[in-house]
């Protein structure tokens, strides 16, 4: 993400309203979420329901998901799904790591950028219980959720602060973009290494 990326986000957030945002949510969480965020924090939203529809959102997503693998476990067989990297082996490593660590393998998916909704049909199809997978995933999305929030809302703030002192707020959205930037590189590097961890 740069600040490019949430010069665009945060009008057309802005602009759309709270159905738009949720929609956003669960298709692209961690950048929509950033961006409303900052939204609240100018006064245009309110944070709780920001909150709220942000973990509605994620979890929403995840759910999504888990039945296209569900309910077509015979997507794991389609060869597109070998040119991005789910082969056999992976797979059944998958599935292993599903029915003996559900929360485990929910982090590496949920967590990993680009994994995401293949890796959801890929827990799905391998036919977990659902009451299991929705606890676990409910009991990521909320403290994930939360983090871009947070993060969106508390770089709005400062930006609020920093225009009282700072006449030109080009600089001031700038840095603050940069900074978020940092902060949501930093978020999937750490997680990566959590994941390849996981997977080892």
């Amino acid at each position: 993400m740069n600040s490019n990326d949430l010069a665009i986000l945060v009008p057309w957030v802005i602009a759309h309203g709270y159905l738009i945002f949720l929609i956003g949510a669960t298709i692209e969480g961690p950048f929509m979420t950033i961006a409303a965020g900052v939204v609240a924090a100018l006064g245009y939203f309110n944070l709780f329901i920001i909150l709220f529809l942000a973990v509605l959102g994620d979890i929403g997503g995840d759910i999504f998901y888990f039945y296209i693998g569900y309910a077509s476990h015979k997507l794991m067989r389609w060869p597109f799904l070998k040119h991005i990297g789910l082969n056999e082996k992976r797979i059944e490593k998958m599935r292993k790591l599903v029915h003996a660590r559900m929360l485990s393998a929910l982090v590496l998916v949920k967590f990993s950028p680009l994994i995401g909704p293949i890796g959801l049909i890929t827990i799905g199809a391998t036919r977990p219980k659902f009451k299991k997978f929705f606890w676990k995933a409910l009991a990521l999305s909320v403290p994930k959720s939360f983090f871009f929030v947070f993060l969106g809302y508390y770089s709005g703030q400062a930006y609020l602060q920093l225009n009282k002192l700072i006449a030109d707020s080009k600089y001031i959205i700038m840095g603050l973009a940069v900074f978020v930037g940092l902060v949501y590189f930093a978020y999937v590097k750490i997680m990566g290494k959590v994941t390849e961890e996981i997977e080892e």
